[in-house]
C-alpha cells in the first residue's frame, strides 16, 4: 500500500513537432492495472477532484503550460497540503486510497488532465467520496 502522496514530474522529449511525455512503470505501479481513464479540461480558476476514493486507486497526468495548484489530506480533518507549478510540463500525481485530492488551474489558460484509476467506474457504486475540508480550501473567490 502506499503511504505517501507520490508528485513525479515527467522527462521532457518535446521537439520541433509538439510536447511529448512519458509516464514510467518503475515510477508509477498502477499503469499495468488501468482499468477506468477520464479526459476533463479545468478552466482557469476551476477545481477538478475534491474527493478520495475509499477503493480505487488513482493516476492524473497533468499536462500545463501556465500555473497550478494540487492539493491533498491524508484524513478527515487532517492538514492540507498543496504544491504548486509554474510554466510548462507534465507531473504525475498518484495519492493514497482514502487521501483527499484536488487540482486547481491557478493560470489565466484551460489545462487537461488525464485520470486512471485500476477499477472500472461504476454508477451504482460511484467511488469518488467527495472531503469538504480540500474544497473550503482550494475553490478560488
Amino acid at each position: 500500500m502506499v503511504d505517501q502522496m507520490q508528485i513525479v514530474e515527467l522527462d521532457d522529449s518535446t521537439d520541433d513537432r509538439g510536447f511529448s511525455f512519458s509516464l514510467l512503470r518503475e515510477h508509477l505501479g498502477l499503469i499495468d492495472t488501468i482499468r477506468d481513464v477520464h479526459i476533463a479540461e479545468i478552466r482557469p480558476g476551476a477545481v477538478r477532484g475534491n474527493h478520495y476514493h475509499a477503493h480505487r486507486r488513482e493516476l492524473i497526468a497533468v499536462v500545463f503550460t501556465g500555473r497550478w495548484s494540487v492539493h491533498w489530506d491524508t484524513g478527515e480533518g487532517t492538514e492540507v497540503h498543496q504544491r504548486s507549478f509554474e510554466g510548462r510540463g507534465a507531473v504525475a500525481v498518484v495519492p493514497p486510497r482514502g487521501w483527499s485530492h484536488a487540482v486547481r488551474n491557478d493560470g489565466d489558460d484551460s489545462m487537461w488532465i488525464y485520470a486512471a484509476s485500476d477499477a472500472a467506474y461504476d454508477r451504482h457504486d460511484p467511488d469518488p467520496v467527495a472531503r469538504d475540508a480540500v474544497r473550503r480550501l482550494v475553490v478560488r473567490p
